[in-house]
């Protein structure tokens, strides 16, 4: 039974059915079982009435056949049932006669004589004793006074299973209770704040129930190994994003798929989705995130996490030359820029941006080198277009000096121009960045077929097009193949946004849900009748006695 109010509605009904068959019980016991004269004897030890004296009488009968008293303790047990209670001597042996009986017969007892209004217990013994023979204890453990209550271990326990971890167990008997406690009152405690992973509840538990507490306060500390044999389906999950892997999509989709979508494919239809599935804290990272890429400025944390690079990227369109010495995030979108301008045709909006990497004094400090090669390598491109050799000889010169085959390709086709007249030289452009493609693409047949559809009309344009084809075509031919023209990229890794890790955008690991049940009336009784074992202690020395009018002294 999982609803709280049905299952207190199932606890009273229980306790009323049980105290409808103890009325019954005493019924068939004969209506004058004892004599006035007995009555008034008793009374002078707390009993007041038949019924009470009955219920004591029926205690007495039990434990009177225990073998663990003394022959002087089962005497006086026996003459009060005889009819002679001995008010200095008779509660001592009753305390010793309940000690030696099972759980749940002294729960049956201590029921019995509360219900008949016998009150043998010392104050906080009758106070604890209320409590457990309470048809609803829960409700009466919520005001002020009776969260008050204490008691041993199995009552303060009792009193938090009743409570649903509402009260805690002391921590002086967490030790004690932690061995025996259903686990569905430990989960209790859990969701209460009654335990915490310093306590380590798994130390008094099972295997299984220990990795699952473990799971539930210290998910940290759990292995993977260990997950997959509690089933823990969250903590996988965040396991294979975390080591890179591509998440099995789930329907509806999670946190895991949306941030896979976002992040590592920049999709920003998901964006949306991912702000409402993350957690509070990292959903304001993702909110900085999108605010920034209005004007490309974010925290050096952001900047710093490599992992949203890609994001960033996507989000943000810069509408003018980046400063690629702000970081290195800002010079790789600089060098991108760079590159999608030349292709697109806008060879001076590349020049400034590639000349951009080198500052004003000319080392390209705070650039990383292999960015900066990259960059000498486009503005060797095209200032070589414009007509400045010199300059392009220049740049290319620098971009050779930082290594590589191709960029020493790259100088050597300067260096020919160079000592080509103009008329002689034919052109210096790559077709293959004319046309808008990345060098050497396999698809500029197809490219070529769209575009001069693309510009039908524009016979200028088409025939600058039928040019750039003609030299892709003549460059086949040739053994030299695509080495006869200027290359860029060096190296078109150096371009590609990196795949990492994400770490702002993560979530934390939340602990393992609970898995139990609300706890069963069965557990409930069992601990009642611990916390029943516990009142024994709680017995008088001496029985009251009753006035004419009832009132105990």
């Amino acid at each position: 039974m999982t609803d709280p109010a049905a299952a207190h509605r199932a606890a009273v009904a229980a306790e009323r059915e049980r105290l409808a068959r103890a009325r019954e019980r005493r019924r068939s016991r004969g209506p004058a079982g004892v004599s006035g004269f007995a009555q008034r004897k008793w009374r002078w030890l707390g009993v007041a009435g038949s019924e009470a004296v009955e219920a004591v009488h029926g205690m007495l009968a039990e434990i009177t056949r225990a073998t663990a008293l003394s022959e002087d303790q089962r005497n006086t047990l026996t003459r009060a049932l005889e009819g002679t209670p001995d008010r200095e001597v008779l509660l001592p042996a009753v305390r010793a006669g309940l000690a030696s009986l099972p759980p749940e017969a002294v729960l049956r007892h201590l029921r019995d004589l509360w219900a008949a209004g016998v009150r043998w217990l010392n104050e906080p013994g009758l106070e604890r004793c209320r409590v457990l023979c309470s048809t609803a204890p829960g409700a009466e453990l919520v005001g002020r006074r009776a969260r008050a209550v204490s008691g041993g271990p199995a009552f303060s326990l009792f009193v938090t299973a009743a409570t649903r971890g509402a009260v805690p167990v002391p921590n002086r008997f967490l030790e004690e209770v932690l061995s025996w406690a259903p686990l569905s009152v430990v989960d209790e405690l859990v969701e209460h704040g009654g335990l915490l992973a310093e306590d380590e509840p798994w130390r008094s538990r099972d295997e299984a129930e220990a990795l699952y507490l473990r799971a539930r306060l210290a998910p940290t500390a759990v292995t993977r190994q260990e997950a997959e044999r509690l089933g823990w389906d969250s903590y996988l999950r965040r396991c294979d994003f975390l080591n890179g892997g591509t998440p099995l999509r789930r329907e509806p989709e999670d946190v895991w798929d949306l941030l896979y979508d976002v992040v590592v494919d920049g999709d920003l239809s998901s964006i949306d989705a991912l702000d409402a599935a993350l957690p509070r804290a990292q959903q304001i990272e993702l909110r900085n995130i999108r605010s920034g890429a209005l004007t490309g400025q974010w925290s050096l944390e952001t900047v710093a996490d490599r992992g949203l690079w890609l994001l960033m990227s996507t989000l943000w369109q810069p509408g003018g030359p980046v400063d690629p010495t702000r970081s290195a995030f800002h010079a790789l979108i600089a060098l991108n820029r760079a590159y999608d301008l030349v292709k697109s045709g806008d060879l001076e909006a590349a020049a400034r941006q590639a000349r951009s990497f080198t500052g004003e004094d000319g080392t390209g400090r705070n650039v990383p080198a292999p960015l900066l090669a990259e960059a000498y390598t486009i503005a060797a491109y095209t200032a070589a277009v414009e007509g400045s050799l010199a300059a392009a000889e220049e740049h290319a010169r620098k971009a050779a000096e930082r290594g590589g085959d191709i960029a020493e390709r790259n100088l050597a086709l300067v260096l020919a121009w160079r000592a080509t007249t103009k008329n002689d030289r034919g052109p210096v452009t790559n077709p293959f960045l004319e046309i808008g493609l990345d060098h050497g693409s396999t698809r500029w047949e197809q490219h070529c077929r769209e575009i001069f559809v693309q510009r039908e009309g524009d016979q200028a344009g088409q025939a600058r097009l039928n040019q750039a084809e003609d030299r892709i075509r003549g460059a086949l031919r040739s053994d030299a193949g695509w080495d006869v023209f200027f290359q860029i990229p060096l190296d078109h890794s150096r371009y590609v946004m990196p795949t990492a890790v994400p770490r702002q955008l993560i979530p934390p690991l939340e602990p393992l849900p609970r898995r139990t049940s609300v706890t069963s009336g069965a557990d409930l009784e069992a601990i009642r009748a611990r916390a029943a074992v516990e009142l024994i202690d709680d017995f008088r020395t001496t029985a009251p006695h009753l006035d004419r009018h009832d009132t105990a002294l």
